[in-house]
């Protein structure tokens, strides 16, 4: 009989703990991000729209530095997005003020973003000045 008595205590414990651990959910953050790339122009002149009035093309010299530093800013700045609670950069981002698709394909092949595979989704938007 006490040997019945262990045997259903024990019985019990596993399964209110095997029911507890079936209890746990595993779950995983995910960052959604929206980000103004703040006139994120390139530095060649389309002639079919109107580039000229934007920032980077108003200078006069080292054009394509500010460019590349001004888009692995941008890269930064978005693979930081949400770290503090997923570790990682955002599943998803929705940008906007930027010249072209270009600008965009430079940004997510920038070494900080290049691994998480960032794919583009992108309309020519109507903008009389060309940002999208």
């Amino acid at each position: 009989m006490k040997l019945q008595k262990w045997l259903l205590l024990s019985l019990m414990i596993l399964i209110c703990y095997g029911v507890e651990a079936q209890n746990k959910k595993k779950f995983k953050i995910h960052t959604v991000a929206f980000y103004n790339l703040e006139n994120l122009f390139d530095t060649i002149n389309d002639p079919l729209k109107y580039d000229e009035a934007s920032p980077i093309m108003e200078l006069k010299a080292n054009r394509s530095d500010i460019y590349k530093k001004k888009v692995k800013n941008m890269a930064r700045v978005i693979a930081e997005i949400g770290s503090d609670m997923s570790n990682n950069a955002p599943a998803v981002i929705g940008v906007c003020e930027i010249e072209n698709r270009k600008v965009l394909e430079d940004l997510v092949n920038d070494p900080l973003l290049l691994a998480k595979d960032y794919g583009i989704v992108h309309f020519d938007g109507p903008d009389r000045r060309s940002i999208d």
